[in-house]
């Protein structure tokens, strides 16, 4: 067949393989002009940075040979599954994957395949999207593809022609969406899918060129730029506060099952499914429940949950110059950290294999329930150095200086990735402080709490780090421990001593030492004996310091949690900060069913001055 039908009226694999680059590219180079035209269907400023991280996926997969037209297809429509962010990457997704389930196993394509290929998966993109709005990219996709002339022979010609009408369709956008013609910009989503196609039919019609015009250094500096996390940007407050989007692998993935199965859980929904593969993005105020359900699906390969609520208030209220930034093993009132936008980086709970962040894709309930099926098996991990690098690339657009307080450098390596991901930013003058807390839970909570009433007062950058460097002297953490299963797992007591205080039962108090260590305070073989050992060091703290404020944090158990509150209450005349569930992670170590008080004091000299 292929020598037979003249050059210009087919595409092999390798001008293919050549032409989705191109048109990656294409998209790449203009990745900021694309951020800055995006205000639909939210001023998100991340549709040019969602689009390079599908175009940047696509070039990484197609870097190699391939046997056949499909090979390239289905390489291609995987790398858009496995790299679409957001709405316009997902939808973008979906067509190419409709795309690739019309191919056929061909060494060459001739111009009849590929036109009639590309208006068959039109109806793909547009099941993609919960409630389809034209004067999107989805308008533009399908005026290209029914411009294609199936009776044409030459591609180029078809293509060119196709183009054309890509490009008038795109300028028309304004007319079908007010909020383009009021802000005087064409729909970004559109012109990102017009840069690709230009790209595209650029490549075929230099058929008979055997070198890429791509430029290879121009790949390698995108391919740095993290954009796995998105900002948004909002002119009301958002309804649902999480922007969700997860991978899954799995078989018989149905696009209009999954659409279902989440359907109560928010708005904004795209779901993109490929052979093996389905790309879900939807607005939720329960990524935990989201996860919970598509796990029924398939296994989850990647996820993430934007904060836009956070981002809005800082976005239209910021109240102060100065950012405040923590970890999630800092145990504070979901209500105070919104209250003070107070930035806080997820640390990484790894579930059979499953990467879950704390505190927003996974519940505590559901984590022991989850850990009791794998045995204890659960690990974590710090933030990742790009989500680092994301977050100050947000901040240091927005604050005069930020202050960073992290859990104890002795027991993660938060704290060095964060000093780490810093740099970058410090060298290009960007004023940032990263303090070890030595603490964590919620004696690392009471310490972020304390800086951000610092902030909240006005006082100094200078000032505010001095203190809170000051403050980790005066905050301690004590925590009864229930059950020594997590313990022995963690490492936190060896195996044999481990062992030994199982078999006789014994019931530690736990807490750590001046370095952010783990210590042993004491031990007891009850509960009942734990608690009132723990009140008994509380009382000693009181006679030695005065205690301003304490939180007590509870894993599985809000009952004795409770009980021990009004123990405490009865002991020292007020009531705690504030009561609630400890960080998993913490509780990965400490154990289910464990009990912890933390403690902020001063020194009774201090406290007379």
């Amino acid at each position: 067949m292929g020598e037979l039908i003249e050059s210009n009226r087919v595409i092999d694999k390798e001008q293919l393989r050549l032409a989705f680059q191109q048109g990656a590219i294409s998209v790449i180079n203009k990745k900021k002009s694309l951020n800055d035209m995006n205000v639909f269907p939210v001023a998100d400023g991340d549709t040019g940075s969602n689009l390079a991280s599908l175009m940047q996926g696509i070039i990484e997969e197609t870097g190699q040979q391939f046997q056949s037209i499909k090979e390239v297809f289905d390489a291609v429509a995987e790398a858009a599954l496995v790299s679409a962010r957001g709405n316009s990457g997902i939808i973008f997704a979906q067509y190419l994957n409709g795309f690739a389930k019309q191919i056929e196993k061909e060494a060459l394509f001739s111009s009849l395949n590929f036109v009639e290929s590309a208006k068959a998966a039109v109806k793909d993109a547009y099941a993609a999207i919960e409630n389809p709005m034209e004067g999107t990219m989805i308008t533009v996709i399908r005026a290209w593809a029914e411009s294609l002339d199936a009776k044409e022979a030459d591609l180029k010609i078809t293509l060119s022609r196709g183009l054309d009408n890509a490009r008038y369709a795109l300028k028309e956008t304004p007319k079908q969406l007010k909020i383009l013609q009021k802000n005087n910009v064409v729909d970004a989503g559109a012109k990102g899918f017009v840069l690709f196609l230009e790209g595209f039919t650029e490549m075929i019609c230099r058929q008979g060129e055997t070198e890429s015009i791509i430029d290879s250094a121009l790949i390698q500096e995108q391919l740095s730029v993290d954009v796995s996390q998105s900002h948004h940007q909002f002119d009301s407050v958002p309804l649902n506060r999480y922007c969700t989007e997860v991978l899954i692998e799995g078989e018989d993935l149905v696009q209009e099952e999954i659409k279902a199965l989440l359907q109560d859980l928010g708005d904004s929904m795209v779901v993109a499914t490929g052979s093996k593969k389905a790309r879900i993005h939807i607005h939720s105020n329960q990524p935990a429940e989201v996860m919970r359900r598509l796990r029924k699906m398939g296994r989850i390969l990647q996820q993430k949950a934007d904060d836009m609520l956070l981002q809005f208030e800082v976005n239209t209220n910021q109240k102060y110059p100065i950012a405040l930034v923590t970890d999630s093993i800092a145990d504070l009132p979901a209500e105070f950290v919104l209250k003070e936008q107070i930035h806080v980086l997820p640390m990484n709970l790894i579930i059979n294999d499953v990467n879950y962040l704390d505190k927003l894709t996974i519940q505590p309930t559901e984590f022991y329930e989850m850990n009791r099926v794998e045995n204890g098996t659960a690990s974590s991990s710090q933030p990742s150095l790009k989500a680092i690098e994301n977050l100050f690339s947000y901040l240091e657009t927005r604050y005069q200086e930020i202050i960073v307080v992290t859990v104890a450098s002795a027991l993660s390596g938060t704290y060095s990735s964060i000093k780490e991901g810093a740099k970058k930013f410090q060298q290009k003058g960007t004023k940032i402080a990263i303090i070890d807390s030595k603490q964590n839970s919620a004696a690392e909570g009471l310490l972020v709490m304390e800086a951000a009433e610092w902030i909240a007062k006005g006082e100094s950058f200078d000032t505010i780090v001095a203190r809170v460097v000051d403050a980790r002297a005066t905050t301690k953490i004590l925590v009864s421990v229930n059950q020594l299963d997590a313990m022995i797992q963690s490492g936190r007591l060896p195996g044999i001593v481990g062992k030994i205080a199982q078999k006789v039962h014994l019931k530690p108090i736990v807490s750590l030492n001046e370095e952010g260590g783990g210590s042993v305070e004491g031990v007891t073989f009850s509960t009942k004996s734990n608690e009132k050992r723990l009140l008994k060091e509380v009382k000693k703290m009181q006679r030695h310091h005065s205690i301003k404020r304490y939180a007590i944090i509870d894993a599985n158990d809000e009952k004795r949690a409770k009980r021990f509150a009004n123990q405490v209450k009865a002991e020292l005349g007020f009531e705690p900060h504030y009561l609630m569930e400890i960080s998993t992670v913490v509780a990965m170590s400490a154990g289910e069913e464990c009990i912890a008080i933390a403690l902020s004091m001063e020194d009774r000299e201090m406290e007379e001055i």
